[in-house]
C-alpha cells in the first residue's frame, strides 16, 4: 500500500513521517497540490536500495546463496556431508526406479509457473 501525505505534513507532522519511514522501509509519497513531488525514504531503506542498485546480479546471487548458505550450515564439513547424503539418495532413487527425466521436469515447471 502507497504511503501518501501532503507537503504540509512535513512540517506539521515530521516526526510522525519520520516513524512511519522507519518501521516500515517503504518510500512515501508527498504530493504538492494534489500531485505528487517528492518522494522520501529512511536513510537505512535508501542505503538497502543504493547497495542493491549498485550490487550487480552475479554479486546478488552470490550473496543470496551465502547468506542461505549460513542460515542452513555451521561448517563446510556440515554441508560436505549433507551432499554427499543427497547425492547417494539420488542414486538410489535412479536404481529404484523413482525419477523423472529432464523433459518430464523441464514440463512440470513450466505448467507449474505458467511458463510458455
Amino acid at each position: 500500500m502507497a504511503l501518501i501525505r501532503p507537503c504540509a505534513d512535513l512540517r506539521n507532522k515530521y516526526n510522525e513521517i519520520s516513524k512511519i519511514c522507519h518501521e516500515t522501509k517503504e518510500p512515501m509519497y508527498i504530493t504538492k497540490n494534489g500531485a505528487n513531488d517528492l518522494v522520501i525514504l529512511s536513510d537505512e531503506a535508501f542505503a538497502d536500495m543504493v547497495q542493491t542498485t549498485k550490487e550487480s546480479d552475479e554479486e546478488r546471487i552470490e550473496r543470496l546463496v551465502s547468506e542461505k548458505f549460513d542460515k542452513q550450515y555451521a561448517t563446510f564439513e556440515e554441508f560436505q556431508k549433507d551432499i554427499v547424503k543427497k547425492i547417494e539418495q539420488a542414486l538410489k532413487d535412479i536404481e529404484e526406479g523413482r525419477y523423472s527425466t529432464m523433459e518430464e521436469f523441464v514440463a512440470e515447471m513450466e505448467e507449474k509457473y505458467d511458463i510458455h
